[in-house]
């Protein structure tokens, strides 16, 4: 063969081969599994982990191409993973027993925050320091909190319902209600109304629900029980790669908050990320001591019983019912985290 054949034997070989590596990362981005991920506010600092992995690549590394798409109206997200039609969600512990209760099939495959963060924040030219002192308070409320929740602390300072005033408010607008005096006090997020007060100058007295002995979970990352029993793999890199996503925004937290920044550019970027690194301080508990994610029955079981005891929930469902510790049990990135919340997030 002529030098010249074998050049042009030699230019059809590489066109060949870059054809065929062509094909082969067309084919690779056609296997993607497209997810829907509803999440359970408009993004803020508890979602950046999510938004954050997404642009690191871990979920497209795990053969997903994630959308996250935000909040619908009443139990709608829950509707929409149950049947099917979207495939993960982020929620909170209340709506998903109440969803599940309601007979929406759907089920718990890691826990993200361990106890629910809510709190009653006043501000501290009130006085109000402890249980004893809300006597006659009026407290900014949402509709669709869960009363069950606020007993325990009331009870501590001798206390029932009649004895404060919960004043229905949009939310939004508790923040502004507190800070014009207009409420005593509101029922809200230990890092989230409490920090955005401080931050504008209010100083505030915050009381942990879960410091006066309500034991009842935070917010769970689900799926619908076909797609657990169907595709279990897909669940897995799922999971996995929300783990992943949690290890790399421990260590990143402003990188990652840039992502919210983006989808919601009137959140303050410092101000999210002090809420983030105050969302990796609670996960530093005993549940999660040797793997991140882990549920109890008792836990499960104190949450719905709590609802039931507020009038909330017509059914209660079964603990058994609602989780699965499977995924978290066979993934290492569960461990690698338990130990990295160990230490403050940076």
């Amino acid at each position: 063969m002529t030098r010249t054949g074998q050049s042009s034997l030699r230019h059809l070989l590489h066109a060949a081969t870059a054809l065929c590596l062509s094909f082969a990362a067309v084919s690779t981005a056609s296997a993607a599994d497209k997810v829907i991920m509803r999440i359970n506010f408009t993004p803020w600092g508890m979602h950046a982990q999510y938004f954050g992995g997404r642009a690191q690549g871990f979920y497209a590394q795990e053969g997903i191409e994630l959308e996250i798409r935000p909040p619908s109206s009443g139990q709608q997200n829950e509707v929409f993973i149950g049947s099917g039609r979207e495939q993960f969600g982020v929620t909170n512990a209340d709506a998903f027993v109440k969803a599940r209760g309601s007979g929406i099939p759907i089920v718990a495959v890691m826990a993200d925050q361990p106890d629910n963060p809510f709190a009653v924040i006043s501000l501290k030219k009130t006085g109000i320091t402890g249980p004893d002192k809300l006597k006659g308070a009026r407290i900014a409320w949402f509709p669709a909190n869960v009363v069950g929740m606020l007993d325990p602390v009331l009870a501590k300072g001798g206390l029932t319902r009649k004895d404060v005033e919960l004043v229905n408010v949009a939310r939004g607008s508790e923040v502004q209600m507190l800070a014009a005096g207009q409420v005593d006090g509101l029922f809200g997020y230990s890092f989230g109304q409490a920090l955005t007060l401080e931050m504008r100058g209010f100083p505030v007295n915050v009381m942990p629900v879960r410091d006066y002995g309500v034991k009842f979970y935070g917010t769970v990352i689900y799926t619908n029980d076909a797609l657990l029993k169907s595709n279990p793999d897909l669940v897995k890199r799922f999971v996995r790669a929300t783990m992943k996503s949690l290890i790399w925004a421990h260590d990143n937290v402003e990188t990652a908050m840039q992502e919210i920044v983006k989808v919601s550019p009137d959140r303050d970027l410092k101000l999210e990320s002090r809420k983030l690194r105050m969302i990796y301080d609670l996960y530093n508990v005993p549940d999660y001591s040797e793997r991140f994610g882990r549920m109890t029955d008792a836990k499960w079981q104190s949450s719905i019983d709590i609802l039931a005891a507020s009038g909330d929930l017509p059914k209660p469902p079964s603990p058994k019912e609602m989780y699965t510790n499977a995924i978290i049990d066979s993934l290492d990135e569960a461990k690698t985290l338990a130990a990295k919340i160990k230490t403050p997030a940076k």
